[in-house]
């Protein structure tokens, strides 16, 4: 018979973190562009990106969030002083 003491058994994997980086596919979704613009937007130095190994784009989820938000009018600036 085997016993499992308990400092033997595995701790359940941590809640996935929000990810650091976007895919290239991911941003197209968030820009509403297809993946060859958002190509010819990094080659361009227009979005930040890092390169993996394989020579894939991965951009930084936060920045590129805010870049895809920028311009975009709130519900305070929508409204007008009376």
């Amino acid at each position: 018979m085997i016993s499992i003491k308990e400092e033997d058994s595995i701790a359940p994997p941590a809640p996935l973190a929000k990810a650091a980086f976007l895919s290239r596919g991911e941003v197209s979704r968030l820009f509403g562009v297809s993946a060859s613009t958002v190509t010819r937007w990094a080659r361009q130095g227009l979005l930040k990106t890092l390169r993996t190994p394989g020579g894939h784009y991965r951009f930084p989820a936060d920045e590129t969030r805010r870049a895809a938000g920028f311009g975009v009018p709130n519900e305070q600036d929508e409204r007008r002083p009376d």
